[in-house]
């Protein structure tokens, strides 16, 4: 295991992850790896031009919504502060129970100002725990001034993500 047990997955607008990480969390899940944090799931609502976007916790399925519903004919998307503070509340409780590896959904721009889940992933990367998380290659400068430049950087495919987070795992028990 390396200094930072840290993945990125880098990623452009044509080749999101959310699939892909979701894959990878169920299929490590059956191999009895313990998987916490959060998953993200994106579909396009052409009613109102915006993303109706959720947040899964892995460990309980909950799921919530961190797009504010602004209605039809809507230009744009809004975060809403009270779907992100459950879901911070959730990633929060996932670092604490310590799971074999972490997945945060994403570091973007909101993370980059120091908003949105920026304490929580903090806490994540601070903890000593294998940490997968989501960055767009347009923040990849910003991920590193956030947590340094020792993290492991794949592309989305999922064979070398679980190959990575299974070593990780291996390594926490051997």
């Amino acid at each position: 295991m390396g200094e930072f047990p840290i993945c990125v997955v880098a990623y452009d607008c044509g080749n999101r992850p959310d699939r892909m990480l979701a894959e990878v969390a169920a299929r490590l899940g059956r191999a009895g790896v313990r998987v916490g944090g959060l998953l993200q799931e994106e579909k396009v609502d052409t009613g109102s031009n915006c993303a109706t976007l959720h947040l899964e916790d892995i460990a309980t399925g909950r799921r919530v919504q961190i797009f504010e519903n602004r209605g039809a004919g809507t230009r744009g998307c809004k975060l809403d502060p009270a779907g992100l503070a459950e879901a911070a509340g959730w990633l929060r409780a996932a670092v604490d129970a310590r799971p074999d590896i972490l997945f945060v959904n994403r570091f973007g721009r909101q993370e980059a100002e120091g908003r949105g889940l920026a304490d929580e992933i903090g806490a994540a990367v601070a903890s000593g725990i294998p940490v997968v998380i989501a960055v767009g290659e347009a923040l990849l400068a910003a991920w590193d001034d956030f947590a340094g430049d020792g993290a492991t950087v794949l592309a989305v495919e999922g064979a070398a993500l679980e190959a990575w987070c299974l070593e990780q795992a291996r390594a926490a028990v051997g």
